[in-house]
């Protein structure tokens, strides 16, 4: 079984497929419900060969995710956001092709933050896609996460 991506996301996969290419980097910012999650697992079943990495803040809604889509992606490992930070000690050991910030936004969080900050700078050679509904940080000085460098 294939994703098929609607019209808005498949633009944006495209666009995004492009910018990982070109820039290393890309971030779909589309509202809540649009499945922007759809666009992340499209790119790893079109590169079955390369190791993702994908990050949320809840493994719930990444389960949940899956379920929908009745697929199985054995070139995904999942981590949440709390569990990296807990484990900062093995980020040596998870080797990435691809980086998949879901909710990139939560990013911005102090704790969070500089354990996805540890995680890219082991791996500056990974392709980073960032999804998010909400980028702008409205309480943390109006921070564009998409702009703005993890810290």
């Amino acid at each position: 079984m294939a994703i098929h991506l609607f019209k808005h996301n498949q633009e944006a996969y495209e666009a995004a497929s492009t910018m990982l290419e070109q820039e290393g980097k890309a971030a779909v910012i589309h509202p809540t419900g649009t499945e922007k999650s759809l666009i992340a697992f499209k790119l790893a079943e079109d590169h079955p060969m390369e190791k993702f990495l994908w990050l949320s803040p809840s493994e719930y809604i990444y389960q949940t995710q899956l379920e929908n889509l009745g697929m199985e992606f054995p070139n995904i490992q999942y981590l949440s956001y709390s569990r990296l930070m807990k484990n900062e000690d093995s980020i040596d050991s998870l080797q990435p092709d691809y980086i998949i910030l879901d909710e990139f936004h939560r990013c911005g969080a102090k704790e969070w933050g500089r354990s996805v900050r540890k995680l890219l700078d082991t791996y500056p050679e990974a392709k980073l896609l960032g999804l998010s509904a909400t980028n702008i940080r409205y309480l943390d000085n109006q921070r564009n996460m998409a702009e703005a460098s993890v810290n």
